[in-house]
C-alpha cells in the first residue's frame, strides 16, 4: 500500500525532533476520494487542509471571473481612482515612488506598463537603500514638483510617512499611497491611502502584497476609464489586465504573503502567463536563471526574485524596474546579465555575514522567543536575507542589525503566529527605536546602538505577555506516511493539485519508513545525494541540501547501509528532458514499526 490509513503515532527522530502527524477526518477523506476519484493520499491532504468538499472543484480549477473581489471594497479606492482619472483627462504629470525590494519593483513596473499601454510616460523613483533609506523623501518629492508633477503614487511604502505627506500637502502635491504595511491608528495626510491593513478597511484583503493592492487599483482605474468611454474616445484598445499577472505572481511570491484566497489565484494565473514569456524582461531573466521546463513558485522565489532583489541590496535599486518595463530584448539581456552578477556578489557577502551572525546564536539567545543579533558594518543589503536564514534554522522570529558609527539599522523576519510589524510599531511608540514598520512577516527599523539590548528585552516582554502561538522549533508536522514506491511522477503530479505552495499553503511532507540507504555521497560544497533501495529492488534518488556538517548530514552518513525512516518532500529533477522523482530529505529517524 502506498499510504497507510488511519492516524499515525508521533515519533522522535535521530536529530531529536518530534515528528507530529497532522490530524484529518478519515470519513471525509473516504468521501472526497470516492466523489472526485482521487487517491486516498490526495483526499487525505485535502482533509488535512480543511478544504471543504463543496469547494474542491473551484480549488482545483479556480476562475478569476468568479473570484475577483470588487476593488472598490478597499477604503479610499474610489478617491484614488478618481484623482488619477482626472490627471489622465487633464494631461497632468504623474510620478511613482516605489520600494527597492521585489514587491516594490513589481508594483512600480505594472503601473508603468499599464500607462505605457495608454500612451502615457510616467516618471518614477526607486530609492537607494544606503543613501536614501526606506520610504518617500521630501527631496524626491521636491524634485517631482520641479518637474511639474501633480500627483505622486507611492507603492509598497508611504503608510508611515507622516512628515513627507505633510510636506507634499503644503507643496500642493496629491499623494496616493498603495501599500500593505501595518499602519498606526492615525494615518498620514495623504490624498488617498489604499491599504487593506487600515483599521477602517473592511475588504478582508489584508493578506495582499503591495503588488496585489496595486493590481486592484489598476483594475478599478481601468473600469473607470471603460465606463466613461475613455478608450473609445481616444481610439485605444483596452489593456489586457491578465497580461500583467506574471509580474504580480513574482511580487506576491517574493513578499511571502499567504498563498490563499485571491493571492493563490493571482499566482496560479500569473504562472500561466509567465509560461508564455510575453514580458521581455522576464523572458531574459528566465533564460539567465537557467529555468528549464515548468516554471514553479520555487523558481519565482529562489531564482528570479533574488536576482531582482540583488540590485536593490547592492545599491542599484532601479534595475529591477528597468528590467520589468524593458521593451527591447538587447536591453533586457544586458540588465538580466547585470542582475545575475549582482546576485553572485550578494551570495558572497551573505555567506560571510551569515557565518558571523550565526556564531552569536548561543544558548542564552535560544532561550528567547525572538532572536536579535548585531554586528559592526554588516552589509545592510543582506541583513534581511540573514534574518530569514536564521528564522528558518531556529524557527523563531529574528531581527538582524548592522551598526555603523553608533547608528544601527535592522531587518526582521517572522514566523506564523507572531506579528513582527506590530512589535516594531509598538517599539517605536515606546520610544526605543527611531523609526520602523512592516507587516506581520517582515519589518525594518532604525535604532541607536545603545538601545539594541533594550529592544531585545522589549520584544521578549511583549511576547511573554501576548497570546502569540509559536510552534516548538523541535517539532515537525508531517502529512502522512508513504512507501518508497510512492515517490513517483504520478504522486508528484497529483500533489501539485494542492499548489501552488508557499506561505500559508505549505508543500506536503512525508515520512518514508524503513528506507535502505544504499548509497550516500557528497556533491557540491555541502550537499548529500543518496540512493534509497525500494522493496521491489529499484532505487529512488534522495537529496539532503546544505546538510554536510549538520546533525542531519552526520546521521545520514552514519546510517549508510542501514534501514531508516526519512522525512521529506517529493520533488522532480528535470534534466536533459527527463523527469526523475526525488525525495528532498529534511530529517532522519529510526525504523518505524
Amino acid at each position: 500500500m502506498m499510504v497507510e490509513k488511519g492516524l499515525q503515532k508521533d515519533f522522535l527522530s535521530l536529530t531529536n525532533k518530534l515528528w507530529k502527524f497532522k490530524s484529518f477526518d478519515e470519513r471525509e477523506t473516504e468521501n472526497i476520494s470516492q466523489n472526485f476519484g482521487f487517491s486516498y493520499l490526495l483526499a487525505k491532504l485535502f482533509s488535512i487542509r480543511n478544504i471543504n468538499i463543496s469547494d474542491i472543484d473551484q480549488y482545483i480549477n479556480p476562475s478569476l471571473k468568479d473570484h475577483m473581489p470588487d476593488p472598490y471594497n478597499l477604503t479610499d479606492m474610489e478617491k484614488a481612482c478618481s484623482r488619477i482619472y482626472d490627471s489622465i483627462c487633464n494631461n497632468e504629470k504623474v510620478a511613482i515612488f516605489g520600494d527597492y525590494d521585489v514587491d516594490g519593483s513589481t508594483s512600480t513596473s505594472i503601473i508603468i506598463n499599464y500607462f505605457k499601454s495608454l500612451g502615457i510616460e510616467l516618471e518614477y523613483h526607486i530609492p537607494n537603500r544606503f543613501t536614501e533609506g526606506y520610504g518617500p523623501s521630501k527631496e524626491i518629492f521636491s524634485k517631482f514638483k520641479k518637474n511639474n508633477v501633480k500627483v505622486i503614487i507611492t507603492v509598497d511604502c508611504g503608510t508611515m510617512s507622516y512628515d513627507e505627506m505633510e510636506f507634499a500637502k503644503k507643496e500642493n502635491l496629491d499623494v496616493i499611497v498603495l501599500d500593505h504595511h501595518q499602519p498606526e491608528i492615525t494615518l498620514p495626510e495623504a490624498y488617498a491611502i489604499v491599504n487593506p491593513n487600515r483599521l477602517d478597511d473592511t475588504s478582508n484583503l489584508n493578506y495582499l502584497a503591495a503588488v496585489g493592492v496595486t493590481y486592484f487599483f489598476l483594475i478599478a482605474l481601468n473600469r473607470k476609464l471603460r465606463s466613461t468611454e475613455w478608450f473609445a474616445n481616444n481610439n485605444l484598445a483596452e489593456p489586457n489586465m491578465i497580461s500583467f499577472l506574471d509580474i504580480i505572481a513574482l511580487g506576491t511570491i517574493c513578499d511571502a504573503v499567504p498563498l490563499r484566497g485571491i493571492n493563490r489565484l493571482l499566482v496560479i494565473k500569473g504562472i500561466e502567463v509567465m509560461k508564455k514569456q510575453l514580458n521581455v524582461g522576464l523572458r531574459s531573466l528566465i533564460n539567465k536563471s537557467a529555468i528549464k521546463g515548468k516554471i514553479s513558485t520555487y523558481d519565482l522565489g529562489f531564482k528570479l526574485g533574488p536576482r531582482i532583489n540583488a540590485a536593490g541590496r547592492l545599491g542599484r535599486s532601479s534595475f529591477g524596474t528597468e528590467l520589468l518595463t524593458a521593451t527591447d530584448t538587447a536591453d533586457a539581456d544586458r540588465i538580466a546579465d547585470e542582475l545575475d552578477k549582482f546576485n553572485q556578489e550578494r551570495r558572497t557577502i551573505e555567506s560571510y555575514v551569515l557565518d558571523s551572525a550565526d556564531k552569536q546564536v548561543n544558548e542564552e539567545k535560544l532561550n528567547k522567543k525572538l532572536l536579535v543579533v548585531y554586528g559592526e558594518d554588516w552589509h545592510e543589503g543582506v541583513i534581511g536575507i540573514i534574518a530569514s536564514r536564521l528564522k528558518d534554522k531556529y524557527h523563531r522570529p529574528c531581527v538582524v542589525i548592522t551598526i555603523s558609527n553608533g547608528k544601527a539599522k535592522g531587518s526582521g523576519r517572522s514566523i506564523k503566529g507572531i506579528d513582527l510589524g506590530n512589535l516594531v510599531i509598538a517599539a517605536k511608540q515606546a520610544g526605543i527605536i527611531d523609526s520602523g514598520g512592516g507587516h506581520s512577516m517582515a519589518a525594518g527599523l532604525s535604532i541607536k546602538e545603545s538601545k539594541i539590548e533594550e529592544l531585545s528585552d522589549f520584544f521578549e516582554n511583549q511576547l511573554s505577555n501576548s497570546q502569540s502561538k509559536v510552534t516548538d522549533e523541535k517539532m515537525i508536522y508531517v502529512d502522512s506516511l508513504i512507501s518508497s514506491s510512492g515517490i513517483n511522477l504520478e504522486v508528484y503530479d497529483e500533489i501539485e493539485k494542492l499548489g501552488p505552495f508557499g506561505s500559508d499553503n505549505f508543500e506536503p511532507n512525508f515520512v518514508v519508513k524503513n528506507s535502505l540507504l544504499a548509497s550516500v555521497k557528497q556533491i557540491g560544497e555541502n550537499h548529500l545525494k543518496c540512493l534509497i533501495k525500494t522493496p521491489e529492488g529499484g532505487f529512488i534518488e534522495a537529496m539532503a541540501f546544505r546538510s554536510l556538517s549538520t546533525p542531519l548530514g552526520d546521521e545520514i552518513q552514519k546510517n549508510k547501509g542501514n534501514s531508516v525512516s526519512l522525512l521529506g518532500k517529493i520533488k522532480i529533477n528535470e534534466w536533459g528532458g527527463r523527469r526523475t522523482p526525488q525525495l528532498h530529505i529534511e530529517d532522519i529517524g529510526e525504523q518505524i514499526s
